[in-house]
């Protein structure tokens, strides 16, 4: 008999309890595989969230800048009659442009603090 043709048979005991753990080694490893493509997921999906709150606090910024501009001046302004609403209306739409603008520079610092997650 030539060597090629020779063959050696081992018995391996407990290899039912090898090919399990075999078995498990694999599955741990498919679902790091699998947590790790999340992960990757969530990465991409928080960036694209980030962006996009940054555009949009961009927008808002400038539309606060708009209506701003765009608010009469009180001050120094022709002594007209405007009833009490029209007064106390404009200093709410005021305090609201000032306090939106407070919020949004508010927002514009915790989003810095995010991007640099």
């Amino acid at each position: 008999m030539a060597a090629e043709d020779e063959q050696l048979y081992v018995r391996v005991d407990g290899y039912k309890v090898l090919l399990q753990d075999l078995e498990a080694v694999r599955q741990i490893i498919q679902n790091i595989n699998e947590a790790s493509e999340v992960l990757s997921q969530v990465r991409e999906v928080k960036e694209k969230s980030i962006d996009t709150i940054y555009e949009n606090v961009d927008r808002l910024n400038e539309k606060l800048e708009d209506i701003e501009i765009e608010m009469p001046e009180v001050e120094g302004a022709v002594a007209t009659y405007n009833p009490p609403e029209d007064d106390s209306q404009t200093d709410r739409i005021d305090d609201s442009v000032q306090e939106l603008h407070s919020e949004l520079e508010s927002l514009q610092s915790e989003l810095s603090g995010l991007g640099d997650q």
